[in-house]
């Protein structure tokens, strides 16, 4: 089922006309992982190392949130909290997956552009605490209460 994809950047105003996410910014796809870098030896056990989380990447398509986006990166104003709402398009939209980003810094901001289509950005943002909120979707088409992941990246803390 296709997804819907928004993403609140701070105070940055997108072109989202949606009624649940106006003003905020339409998101062609996102990226963003953790990996672990933890080892294992020929004994009993291995050791826990510490993990990396990599920059959440969104692209979309060139819009009049690109002049406040390339001006954030470049003075390097921290802004408090970013969101990125994915929801299934059709009858009874809702969010089913929320991640919400603290203490947020963009890092790069990238644009690509050929004459057959949109052009588009990458925008790359950094954080210090992630908090993701999956809900799953029910037969009858509701969802559930969801299931969280929560994680300081400063003090390196779940939860």
């Amino acid at each position: 089922m296709p997804t819907e994809i928004f993403a609140k950047i701070g105070d940055i105003k997108g072109e989202s006309t949606d009624a649940r996410h106006p003003d905020e910014i339409d998101v062609v796809s996102f990226s963003w992982g953790v990996a672990h870098t933890g080892s294992t030896g020929s004994g009993a056990g291995g050791g826990a190392g510490k993990p990396t989380f990599q920059d959440l990447l969104i692209v979309h398509t060139i819009d009049s949130a690109t002049p406040a986006l390339l001006l954030t990166c470049a003075t390097g104003r921290h802004l408090p909290e970013a969101t990125i709402s994915h929801r299934k398009a059709g009858k009874n939209q809702q969010d089913y997956l929320t991640v919400k980003l603290s203490d947020v810094t963009i890092t790069a901001v990238t644009q690509d552009g050929t004459e057959a289509e949109p052009y588009t950005e990458t925008v790359s943002l950094r954080f210090t605490k992630v908090d993701l909120l999956y809900r799953a979707r029910r037969p009858d088409g509701s969802f559930d209460e969801g299931r969280r992941f929560t994680f300081d990246v400063r003090t390196n803390q779940a939860g």
